[in-house]
């Protein structure tokens, strides 16, 4: 599911709170470089841009072309048209002897529309412009976070903290990007030191409960808690990115409600491009699960927008949206289509590139709903989950039989056992090299035929295993990442299935097969809970999490007496 973000706090202005893993971000923007003229400034506070264009026509002789587009541009940033202001903005850069503020303001027009990496190189070009500038460099740096350039934060950061010692924001990015940076404990001194100097900042409080929630979510959800009742008793209403940085947490310790209230705020401006991202044909449709009333009889289109092993999970609904909503259509990528269309016979499969025709098709339609955004309509308690989880997805027949016989013919009478060792939520949390091949060692030693599921390059791992003296069953022909129909028959005709938190446990749990979770940290992914012992998602997935001073080759050494049985 979609990553927490980050950015930096805006700065305080007289008589403002100031408080944005969203990386802590700038708020709203103001209309950039607003002091070029007094009464023209005072022209566009009271919105009378008619009056800012004729002073602006009455005092730009003279005035050099890429100056007088830049105070264009104000006017229609005013008026809330930014891609007028774009326009005009690129205008201006395009005169060798543009100044530092056509590119400020560009930056922040970038910032509003939530593209960042088109702000970046602007915003390093205004930054060597004027590398004093504080308000520059945070725009500069709100943009490195936000694309995860982490040491370049912390290089800019520094720089300019020699000159402005104990700077909130500055402070808070560096923070920000010591633990995406994969530091959690220096990120967590130095907050502690932020809040030292600023006691209860909020921003400083979210980044705290962002590290804590890598190892323990219930400790972080209070911290939440208590930022957010700070934010609303300054501000009035609640930090938006701060919510969405919350909603696994909430979602993991199970108060389901709230965490999908709040995963729905990946969509929001305030979360940019680190949220829930829908592609641009999407998004000019309107959402059908907002209606206050839709018709059953039209279309609606439901589309995704995360990885593939959220989209399994996910489908795990789709029957209850068919009952409801009837006539849906789905797009997904190709090497899904088969699978969804055999599972799903009442829901009509396409491919992406129909969404390039689907406003202009002639089908009456409600609009769409995200993927993402069915759980928290259909399953938003945990017996909501529990009392509905079957199996789902239908295996191809023909190709179960052809593996079942090929593997059968290889293990004669051996229990047959499906193996991923890294990769997915492990490999993401930096995790994988206390995952390696050889702690799957008590598998092979309990006489049990391994079966390779893991998908990229294993070919050090098979060698390892063969120089142990032991069989690893590979595939070496078929991307698993490509030929999801082969994975998923080859996973379906073992007898059972070890692995990490991967693509690979949605895929075996939906169709029904035997899986056991080895959980190497005290935290996974949100939907294995804190301390659940079985999916609250998949019927036969049961999760093994490993005690205090058990070594990880010891948890699998118990996971494989009960799976290779």
């Amino acid at each position: 599911m979609g990553k927490p973000k980050h950015r930096i706090p805006p700065q305080k202005r007289a008589g403002q709170n100031a408080s944005k893993t969203v990386h802590p971000s700038i708020d709203s923007i103001r209309p950039p470089e607003s002091k070029e003229n007094n009464a023209f400034q005072i022209a566009l506070d009271n919105k009378n841009f008619d009056l800012a264009k004729q002073i602006l026509a009455e005092s730009s002789k003279g005035m050099p072309e890429w100056r007088r587009l830049n105070l264009e541009g104000l006017i229609t940033i005013s008026q809330g048209d930014l891609v007028a202001t774009e326009r005009i903005l690129l205008r201006s850069l395009r005169h060798p002897e543009a100044g530092v503020k056509p590119y400020k303001n560009l930056v922040s027009v970038y910032s509003q529309m939530g593209r960042l990496r088109d702000a970046l190189p602007l915003a390093k070009k205004a930054h060597e412009m004027e590398p004093e500038s504080l308000e520059i460099a945070l725009l500069y740096i709100n943009c490195l976070l936000d694309l995860a350039k982490s040491d370049d934060v912390i290089k800019v950061a520094d720089k300019l903290l020699e000159k402005n010692k104990n700077q909130r924001q500055l402070l808070l990015a560096k923070a920000s990007a010591l633990r995406a940076g994969f530091k959690p404990e220096e990120s967590s001194d130095l907050i502690d030191e932020i809040l030292k100097l600023y006691p209860n900042d909020p921003t400083a409080m979210r980044l705290k409960a962002d590290i804590l929630g890598d190892t323990d979510s219930v400790a972080a959800v209070k911290i939440y808690k208590q930022a957010q009742d700070i934010v609303m008793k300054e501000r009035k209403k609640p930090d938006v990115a701060m919510n969405w940085n919350a909603s696994l947490h909430f979602l993991r310790t199970r108060e389901l409600k709230k965490g999908w209230d709040y995963w729905e705020l990946g969509f929001d401006k305030a979360v940019g491009t680190m949220g829930r991202n829908l592609i641009p044909q999407v998004k000019v449709l309107p959402r059908a699960d907002h209606l206050d009333k839709f018709d059953p009889d039209k279309w609606t289109l439901i589309c995704v927008e995360q990885g593939i092993g959220d989209q399994i999970l996910f489908l795990s609904v789709m029957e209850d949206a068919i009952e409801e909503w009837n006539n849906l259509f789905f797009v997904c990528e190709a090497r899904l289509k088969p699978i969804i269309k055999r599972s799903f016979p009442k829901l009509q499969v396409g491919l992406p590139g129909l969404l390039e025709s689907w406003s202009k098709n002639s089908l009456a339609k409600n609009g769409f709903i995200p993927l993402g955004s069915l759980p928290g309509r259909y399953r938003p308690t945990v017996e909501s989950f529990t009392n509905y989880k079957k199996p789902f997805l239908q295996v191809n027949g023909d190709l179960y039989v052809q593996y079942q016989k090929q593997l059968r013919d290889i293990a004669k009478g051996r229990p047959i056992v499906g193996i991923s060792w890294k990769g997915g939520y492990w490999e993401s949390q930096k995790k994988a090299k206390a995952l390696g091949i050889e702690n799957w060692l008590p598998i092979f030693e309990r006489g049990a035929l391994c079966v390779n599921l893991q998908y990229g390059d294993t070919s050090a791992d098979e060698n390892l295993i063969k120089e142990k003296g032991y069989e690893l069953v590979s595939f070496p022909s078929i991307d698993f990442k490509v030929k999801l129909d082969d994975w998923l028959a080859i996973a379906a005709a073992c007898d059972g299935i070890i692995s990490v938190s991967t693509a690979l446990v949605h895929f075996a749990g939906a169709c029904g097969q035997k899986v056991g979770i080895v959980m190497p940290e005290p935290q996974g992914p949100w939907i294995l809970g804190i301390d659940d012992e079985w999916s609250i998602a998949y019927p036969n997935v049961a999760i093994f999490r490993r005690n205090r001073d058990e070594s990880v080759t010891e948890l699998v050494d118990r996971i494989a007496k009960v799976i290779v049985a």
